[in-house]
C-alpha cells in the first residue's frame, strides 16, 4: 500500500477514484443526497490538501489564468448553446434536485446550493484534468507517464482520452467538444493549472446559467 501511495500516479488518481466513489456511495441513500455531495467535496478536499506539496513541482509552465479563463467561458456558452442539437445518452430530469434540503429549511437549502457549486468549481475540474489529462493523456502514451512532458500531443492519447471522458457524460456530444477544447489547451499551454482554470470557469459558468434559467437537468 504505501508503495502506491508513494507511486507517480498516485497525486493523479486518487483524489479521482475517491471522488467518484464516494459519488457512487451517495447515490445510495438518495434521502440523504443533499448534505452527501458536500461531504463529498470536503473529503476530496482534504486529500488534494495532503497532497499539495507533490503538486508543486510537477507543473512548471505558466498556467495562463485570464485567457484560460475566457476560454472556459467560451466553451461553456457553447455546450449550452448547441445542446439542443448535441446527441446525448439519455433522457435528462429537470426536476428541482434541492427539494428535501429546502423542506428542512431556507439555511440548509442554501448551503446544499453552495456545497454544489465549491464542488463544481473547486473540485471537479482539478481531480477530473489531474486524471484525464494528466495521467490518462500521458500513460496512453507510454506507461512510465511521469516521464511524458505535460501536454505532451500524441493523436492516439488525445482523442482517445478525449472520447472515454465524453463517453461518462450524459450530454456526451457536449462533452466531446468540450473535450477536445481543454485537450487542445492543454496541449498549447503544456500547463495543468491552465486546463484547470478553464474547466473551472466553465464549471461556474454552467452553475450561473442554472440558477438563472433553473435548467436543473444540466447538473
Amino acid at each position: 500500500m504505501k508503495r502506491w501511495i508513494d507511486g507517480p500516479g498516485f497525486p493523479f488518481v486518487a483524489p479521482f477514484v475517491l471522488f467518484m466513489g464516494l459519488l457512487v456511495l451517495r447515490q445510495k441513500f438518495e434521502a440523504q443526497g443533499w448534505w452527501l455531495y458536500g461531504v463529498c467535496s470536503l473529503l476530496v478536499l482534504g486529500l488534494l490538501l495532503w497532497l499539495r506539496p507533490r503538486y508543486r513541482t510537477i507543473d512548471p509552465a505558466p498556467p495562463r489564468v485570464l485567457h484560460s479563463i475566457l476560454l472556459g467561458l467560451g466553451a461553456i456558452v457553447l455546450w449550452i448553446a448547441l445542446d439542443p442539437w448535441m446527441p446525448r445518452s439519455g433522457e435528462r430530469n429537470n426536476a428541482f434536485p434541492f427539494t428535501t434540503a429546502f423542506e428542512l429549511g431556507l439555511f440548509p437549502g442554501a448551503l446544499t446550493i453552495a456545497f454544489r457549486i465549491f464542488g463544481a468549481v473547486l473540485i471537479v475540474p482539478i481531480v477530473e484534468e489531474l486524471f484525464w489529462r494528466g495521467f490518462l493523456m500521458r500513460t496512453i502514451i507510454k506507461p512510465e507517464f511521469e516521464e511524458v512532458p505535460l501536454g505532451t500531443f500524441q493523436p492516439l492519447s488525445f482523442y482517445m482520452t478525449t472520447l472515454v471522458f465524453a463517453a461518462v457524460h450524459v450530454e456526451w456530444g457536449s462533452a466531446l467538444l468540450f473535450g477536445l477544447i481543454a485537450g487542445a489547451w492543454f496541449c498549447h499551454t503544456r500547463s495543468i493549472r491552465a486546463v484547470i482554470f478553464l474547466h473551472a470557469a466553465a464549471n461556474l459558468g454552467l452553475a450561473v446559467y442554472v440558477l438563472l434559467t433553473r435548467s436543473w437537468f444540466f447538473w
